[in-house]
């Protein structure tokens, strides 16, 4: 994280998603409360989406707030 942020005026933009990415803890949630904090409705698509799919749509809906 140090490292990007040393590098921040050289990569402006990557250095925000990789520190953003980087500071995320790890978590036991359980499926249930990602869904609701995405705002997905459970459905056959959401039953279907991968884990890393899941938490790239949160990390992207925090990123255009």
């Amino acid at each position: 994280i140090m490292w990007w942020r040393e590098h921040e005026t050289t990569y402006p933009r990557l250095s925000q998603v990789a520190r953003d990415h980087l500071c995320i803890p790890a978590s036991s949630v359980d499926v249930e409360r990602i869904f609701s904090k995405a705002r997905i409705v459970l459905s056959d698509l959401c039953n279907r989406l991968a884990v890393q799919t899941v938490r790239s749509l949160i990390c992207v809906g925090e990123w255009i707030k």
